[in-house]
């Protein structure tokens, strides 16, 4: 019996023996593993686009396989484009070492600082190359950084943009990029005509006010260079940088533009900045184009009228203006209960900002009592267009319950 337990305890002995050299390996002489052909992946620690502020400053990354190897995988790191030079505007590792027997190792792309002024730079770098030996699959990563080389008291101005609410049936999302192309403006009043510069690329934008900028009040403002024709809202970013004071500054703002609504009228003024010798104040907006009365008057084609009568064969009014420049009257039109045709009009006030409508009749109209005509609406500024809903309530006779009115009034130049 005692020779049985001797035996039952060489074995055990022997056989966890061989379970730790199967689990542990030195990586050196005979192996224990077999071959494999795992897969590459690379992961950011920032968003694979950047336009920065130059300045030294590192963005990290990570190579990771999907399972260890018996030897040291080198994963290969390439510059593909870009007017930067490597050493003096940049510098990153043209190989990183995932040691055999580990999964992943890190490193970091470095910007670098210098004296000299310079345009804005740009670098391209494709992390993993596809010419990794023994990997199978390849999850690579292209990142893209624009260096603003700024001088001291300029500020640096940029506009990024993100698109929701879109759903074209091709079961993936579609990059906001390609969605939509915006222009970035500064101008000296909030519009997207008075302008003193601004930047049009293929995607984000980036501008540069200069320290020699005359001080004063400028605003920033984003439009359409050109769009997909659908219905979607765009998210707007608007960052400032300025060299050793502001450290990318970030103001959002949801919804500011929308696919269906792009035409030379249509801008969002983000914020207005204030600039006094290298000093930069910031006050955000968050506006719309602003829209005044001025390019309705004339005449103007009733497209949808339910709450008023006009000549035989007629569906014109003619509209004048009103008191201010925000508003206009409707005059010709015509109703059995107006009290005074003649002399009857409706004052249509439009929000500059907003676009939104207020309708208002100067007359009473004649239900058997005096009755208020208030309405509600907005402006499309790219169709011309007014749409209205008129409200009013005509009060009942004795007994008798009164009713409400809800009436569409819309007018297309």
């Amino acid at each position: 019996m005692k020779n049985r337990i001797i035996k039952l305890t060489l074995m055990m002995s022997f056989f966890g023996l061989f379970i730790a050299c199967v689990n542990t390996d030195d990586f050196t002489g005979d192996s224990t593993w077999n071959v494999s052909s795992p897969s590459l992946s690379v992961s950011l620690d920032f968003a694979n686009s950047q336009t920065l502020v130059e300045a030294e400053t590192t963005y990290g990354f990570t190579v990771t396989l999907s399972e260890p190897q018996l030897v040291d995988v080198s994963v290969t790191l390439t510059q593909t484009g870009g007017t930067a030079t490597e050493g003096d505007d940049f510098s990153f590792p043209h190989t990183v070492r995932i040691p055999a027997g580990s999964t992943s190792a890190s490193d970091v792309i470095a910007i670098h600082a210098d004296d000299l002024i310079e345009e804005t730079e740009t670098a391209t770098i494709r992390i993993a190359s596809g010419t990794e030996s023994n990997v199978s699959a390849i999850n690579e990563q292209v990142v893209s950084f624009s260096i603003l080389n700024l001088t001291s008291g300029d500020l640096a101005v940029g506009l990024e943009w993100a698109a929701t609410g879109y759903d074209f049936g091709s079961g993936s999302a579609i990059d906001a990029y390609d969605l939509a192309d915006l222009r970035l403006l500064v101008s000296t009043a909030p519009n997207n005509t008075d302008l003193i510069g601004g930047a049009d690329g293929g995607s984000a934008e980036s501008w540069t006010m200069s320290s020699a900028t005359p001080d004063g009040d400028y605003y920033v403002v984003a439009d359409f260079y050109t769009a997909v024709e659908e219905s979607f809202d765009i998210d707007l970013t608007l960052t400032f940088d300025q060299v050793g004071i502001i450290n990318h500054q970030v103001h959002t703002f949801g919804g500011a533009l929308n696919g269906n609504n792009q035409c030379s009228s249509v801008f969002y003024v983000l914020a207005k900045i204030t600039k006094s010798g290298e000093t930069y104040s910031f006050e955000e907006i968050g506006s719309n184009s602003p829209v005044t009365a001025a390019p309705f008057i004339g005449t103007a084609t009733v497209t949808v009228d339910d709450w008023a009568d006009y000549a035989p064969g007629v569906d014109t009014v003619e509209i004048e203006a009103g008191a201010n420049d925000q508003e206009f009257w409707i005059r010709s039109y015509s109703n059995p209960y107006i009290y005074n045709p003649g002399t009857a009009y409706m004052v249509v006030t439009i929000d500059p900002l907003t676009a939104n409508v207020t309708v208002q009749s100067n007359e009473n109209f004649d239900y058997g009592v005096p009755i208020d005509i208030t309405g509600t609406g907005s402006v499309n500024a790219c169709a011309a267009s007014i749409e209205t809903t008129i409200s009013f309530w005509v009060p009942g006779s004795v007994g008798v319950s009164g009713y409400a009115f809800n009436q569409a009034f819309n007018l297309q130049l």
